[in-house]
């Protein structure tokens, strides 16, 4: 539980959007990469990370000073590990309804370099906006979520099974310590 809690806690530093911008210039041909946390990038995103983070804190704070965690609580705390995967299935589903990628044709993109310094970086910023995420994929642009999404989901994921596993006594359901 401890674990599972500190590594939802962690993984909202890992990139959880990722904007990939392919690049062309005198050197060829390249895919520059650009990403934000679930700090920067989402606020029911670091809200859910807060709630699991808190759920595991609170369970473990409670058998430590108390012993068993009494079962309204317990069903409390198994609940707001739910609503939090619920936020985060939903922004990402959210981002995923704005906009349909092109399937005729190939989307280019033209960059011209002038008084921006880093016209590519703008570029990606302006898909790395503060819950206006907009999932795109085009062979020159994809956004979308990042590693450190699924890392953080599968750890929310963990995180809701310890606690379902380990029941308000601490230990397997059916099992006295």
């Amino acid at each position: 539980m401890t674990v599972s809690g500190l590594l939802v806690l962690a993984s909202a530093a890992l990139p959880w959007w990722a904007v990939r911008v392919r690049v062309r210039d005198a050197n060829g041909g390249r895919i520059e990469t650009y990403s934000g946390s679930a700090w920067q990038i989402s606020t029911r995103w670091t809200v859910a990370v807060l709630i699991v983070f808190a759920a595991a804190a609170i369970w473990l704070t409670w058998r430590s000073v108390r012993g068993r965690v009494a079962r309204p609580v317990w069903l409390l705390l198994l609940a707001a590990v739910v609503v939090a995967v619920f936020l985060t299935l939903d922004q990402r589903d959210r981002s995923e309804q704005w906009l349909a990628a092109p399937t005729r044709g190939e989307s280019t993109i033209q960059l011209t370099v002038g008084p921006d310094p880093d016209p590519v970086g703008s570029l990606a910023a302006a898909w790395l906006r503060r819950d206006d995420l907009n999932t795109y994929a085009s062979p020159g642009l994809n956004t979308g979520v990042g590693w450190g999404f699924w890392t953080g989901f599968t750890a929310m994921l963990l995180t809701g099974l310890s606690l379902a596993v380990a029941g308000p006594d601490g230990t397997r359901p059916g099992r006295r310590a």
